[in-house]
Parts: structure tokens; C-alpha cells; sequence
């Protein structure tokens, strides 16, 4: 017996003939295979039913996000959809990362970037895929995403990132950044789905409170 279920259960699962398994079946099986909360919360994920095509758009923003990001002038913001393409970035994004542009896809990005693929670029690279893996429904076999992924698997290192089936919550993550005016920040990456916009993402640069890279933040933001 594995998590209080059967072997013969396990296996239908295994093979996909078990579709529906109960909330009690899951948390079974992140206490038996001693799941850490990235994998976890993933494994719960893709437990729920596919939203298929009833998934809401999450292609524009509503006036409330708007409020929300307008708000945040004191720090580097940028809204995408859960597929990880911008459709927002404030003047401090701007200027730290010149091509986070609206309309341009974060993963792509990362891979496409000039500079060595030293290990710095490759951890980053690494999580960056693993975070897009963990947003995406496994059972999304959308347009936008295959063709999205058709054009991911052309660049340089993506395929072999993308097949270690690593997930990977972004939040919190150290990104080294440069700021055309402010120079190097040393910062970290939040992000947060925003509820009942169909999985958009906003994500936030903060820097350690009383830091030189928060006073830097500070002046670019008066």
C-alpha cells in the first residue's frame, strides 16, 4: 500500500485511466513521496479537472489590476499572463530590464539574451522554465501554447530544461539586476497569481529593506 491507496489504484493513475482523484488520494501522495511544497502544490494542481475551454482570457487587464500596479511606483512591477508573455511593465522595469517590453514572452527572453551562459544564467534559465511549467495545465493543448513551446524548443539549452519536468515557484528568487541609471540591484523576484483574472501573474522586484539597492529604488522612484 502506497499513501493508503491500493497498487492497482496507483497504477490507473500512473497510466491515466484515474482522472478524478480525491483530495484524501493527493495529500496521501505528497506525504508518501515526501513532496516538498513547489512539488506539492504542482501535484495538486494538475489534480484538478482541465478548464479546457472554459478557462477565462487572461489576455488584457482589468481596471482594478491597473489600480493595483498604479499604485506600486516604488518598486520594479510587471504583469503577464500565465503563459508568461508581458502585458505590463512600469517605468522602473523599464529601465532595469530593457527588454522586459509588453508583448514579449519572459522565458523567451531569458533564453534569447546576449551575454556568457555561465552557471549564474543557467540556474536562472533553469527556474525560469520550471516556474512556466508550474503555471501551465498539464491537459492545455491550446494554440498559443503549442506554438509557444514549438518556438521554445528552437533555443539553445530550453529542451533540456523543459524535460526535467522540475516545477518551481519563482517567488523570492535572487535576481542580480542592472538599472541604466542606478547601476547593480541586488534584488528578489515576488510574484503572485492575481485572482479571477484567469491566471495572470504580477511580479514585483524588492530589495532588502535599509540596503544600498532599496535607497537606489527609493531615488529612482522620487
Amino acid at each position: 500500500m502506497l499513501a493508503g491507496i491500493s497498487s492497482d489504484y496507483y497504477l490507473r493513475m500512473e497510466q491515466g485511466r484515474e482522472l478524478s482523484p480525491s483530495p484524501a488520494v493527493i495529500e496521501g501522495l505528497v506525504r508518501a513521496l515526501r513532496l516538498d511544497g513547489d512539488a506539492a502544490l504542482y501535484l495538486r494542481e494538475i489534480a484538478r479537472p482541465s478548464l479546457g475551454a472554459t478557462r477565462q482570457s487572461d489576455a488584457s487587464l482589468s481596471e482594478t489590476t491597473m489600480e493595483l500596479v498604479e499604485s506600486m511606483r516604488g518598486m520594479p512591477v510587471y504583469v503577464a499572463t500565465r503563459y508568461l508573455d508581458i502585458l505590463y511593465v512600469n517605468e522602473l522595469i523599464d529601465g532595469m530590464v530593457p527588454r522586459l517590453q509588453v508583448g514579449q514572452n519572459i522565458v523567451k527572453i531569458i533564453f534569447e539574451a546576449d551575454g556568457p551562459r555561465n552557471e549564474t544564467w543557467r540556474a536562472i534559465a533553469n527556474r525560469a522554465v520550471a516556474a512556466f511549467r508550474s503555471g501551465i495545465d498539464p491537459l492545455d493543448n491550446s494554440p498559443e501554447l503549442l506554438a509557444l513551446l514549438g518556438r521554445l524548443h528552437e533555443l539553445d539549452y530550453f529542451t533540456e530544461c523543459w524535460e526535467r519536468q522540475d516545477t518551481f515557484a519563482a517567488s523570492g528568487m535572487a535576481i542580480p539586476a542592472f538599472h541604466v541609471t542606478a547601476g547593480m540591484l541586488a534584488l528578489r523576484l515576488l510574484t503572485f497569481r492575481i485572482p479571477g483574472t484567469g491566471g495572470q501573474v504580477l511580479g514585483m522586484y524588492v530589495a532588502e529593506p535599509g540596503s544600498e539597492s532599496a535607497g537606489k529604488l527609493a531615488g529612482l522612484a522620487s
